[in-house]
C-alpha cells in the first residue's frame, strides 16, 4: 500500500519529473503510477508505484529528490564505476547492487557512501 503525498503541489512535482525524465531525458518508464485514483479519495494525492529505467546520470530522475514512490533503474559497466556514481550524487540515500560476488557486495557496500543498502535485495525500507 501506497499513502498520500503530503500535498497537491508534492503530487504535481512528483509527476512532473517523470513526465520529463520520459519526453526529456529518454528514461523508460517501466510501470506509471501517475493518475492513480483511489476510491473515495478520488482527489487525494496519490501516485502509484513508478519504475524508471535507462536512466542516465543526467536525467532530473536522479539529479533531483523525487519525495515519491519512484524507484530508478541505472545500469554501469564496471563495480568502480557504480560506487563512483553513487558517491557523486549529493542525496545519497539509498541503492542496491546485484551481484553473485561476494568480493565485489562487499567492496560495494564498504566504498559507497549512502544511507540504506541492498544487496542482491532492493532497498531495505523499515517497516513502521
Amino acid at each position: 500500500d501506497v499513502g498520500p503525498l503530503i500535498s497537491p503541489q508534492a503530487k504535481e512535482r512528483v509527476e512532473r519529473i517523470i513526465t520529463e525524465a520520459v519526453e526529456k531525458d529518454g528514461v523508460t518508464l517501466e510501470l506509471d503510477g501517475r493518475n492513480v485514483e483511489v476510491e473515495g479519495y478520488e482527489n487525494g494525492n496519490f501516485v502509484g508505484p513508478t519504475i524508471l529505467s535507462d536512466v542516465p546520470p543526467t536525467s532530473v530522475a536522479y539529479t533531483q529528490e523525487i519525495f515519491g514512490p519512484v524507484l530508478i533503474c541505472m545500469t554501469v559497466d564496471t563495480l568502480d564505476d557504480a560506487i563512483h556514481l553513487i558517491n557523486a550524487n549529493p542525496y545519497g540515500n539509498g541503492c542496491a547492487v546485484f551481484t553473485r560476488s561476494g568480493a565485489s557486495a562487499r567492496k560495494f557496500t564498504h566504498d559507497i557512501d549512502v544511507g540504506q543498502v541492498g544487496v542482491n535485495a532492493p532497498i531495505p525500507v523499515p517497516l513502521t
